[in-house]
């Protein structure tokens, strides 16, 4: 078989209706279905090139060489390709996030969505979207729905071994082009990893069933809010699903506290502002940093009033974008 090196680029992701919670955590089964946006330009490109005289993967991350448990998930996404491609040729892999890493903006969703998709290509596999959504789950359960651009669902799927949990497209990004301001709020990075903050709240957190009901009342409505493009009612499920989640963390024991004072003044913002008439509404993954959804009508003014608080490293003004592709001579 010729192999050949290849590259992806894969967008972010950020849920809706959150993943916090898994049903098996080696194959990364979430114990709820979750609905996500999927954001252009932030994200992740990754190269992955095969070699015969590699013993084992290597692989850079920022022009740093990925160790510990990072490594052992990339380990998994390879080993599911060399399967597919009926191989034990390793590569090298070189990936570079614009996202910072581990400060809850999504940087895992891009990282292993681009790596499914750049090393199936490199090893010649002719993989579907669902295909790779699967594969892209084993390095981080948000990866599967990077695959997908626009509006994705990842269903929870009932099946052990995690075949029927894959994410799918509820609408594409013209559906429904609204714009996104992602707000940087930085303190490094995080100390507790998502999997191991979700293993404290299944485990510790006395709210941890009522946040399962909830994401399954909120997944069904979600979708209903984006199917009828109504804002008010997105807003609603959202901004409440957000902080349904990070009430069970703040619950946990130890508890997961990520907001600093800055994510808390974006928030009384945003919901002064919608008060006013404004479309906008936050949400909040697993970090201090907050995303802003908002009409294209009403973005420069809701950028400008964010603009005015104190405690936002970065603010990036972005759009719905389409899924993980191939980057020709990348």
């Amino acid at each position: 078989m010729t192999y050949t090196r290849a590259a992806a680029f894969a967008p972010i992701n950020i849920a809706l209706v959150k993943y916090w919670g898994k049903r098996d955590d080696e194959l990364n089964l979430p114990a709820a279905s979750s609905i996500s946006v999927t954001l252009a330009e932030l994200g992740s490109l990754t190269v992955v090139a095969p070699e015969e005289s590699l013993e084992a993967n290597i692989m850079a991350l920022n022009d740093k060489p990925l160790q510990g448990p990072g490594l052992l998930r990339v380990a998994r996404v390879m080993r599911a390709i060399r399967e597919l491609a009926d191989t034990e040729v390793r590569a090298g892999i070189r990936s570079v996030n614009t996202v910072p890493t581990a400060q809850g903006l999504a940087s895992s969703s891009s990282a292993f969505a681009s790596l499914a998709k750049a090393a199936a290509a490199a090893y010649g596999l002719d993989a579907d979207d669902e295909t790779l959504s699967r594969i892209a789950r084993l390095g981080s359960g948000s990866a599967s729905r990077s695959v997908h651009g626009g509006w994705v669902e990842w269903r929870r799927g009932v099946r052990d071994d995690g075949l029927d949990s894959v994410a799918g497209l509820v609408q594409p990004p013209e559906h429904w082009p609204l714009r996104a301001l992602v707000c940087h709020v930085d303190v490094g990075q995080k100390k507790i990893s998502s999997t191991e903050g979700m293993r404290w709240t299944r485990e510790t957190s006395p709210y941890y069933d009522g946040w399962l009901k909830r994401c399954r009342q909120d997944y069904d409505h979600c979708k209903v809010a984006i199917a009828d493009r109504d804002f008010r009612l997105l807003a609603d499920i959202v901004e409440a699903n957000c902080l349904a989640m990070h009430a069970v963390m703040m619950a946990t024991e130890p508890p997961l506290i990520y907001w600093q004072p800055a994510t808390l003044a974006i928030i009384h913002a945003v919901r002064s502002l919608r008060a006013q008439g404004a479309e906008c509404l936050f949400t909040i993954d697993a970090g201090p940093s907050v995303v802003v959804l908002c009409s294209a009508r009403d973005v420069r003014m809701v950028a400008a009033e964010l603009g005015r608080l104190e405690g936002i490293a970065v603010t990036t003004q972005t759009r719905i974008s389409g899924g993980a592709h191939l980057v020709p001579n990348g």
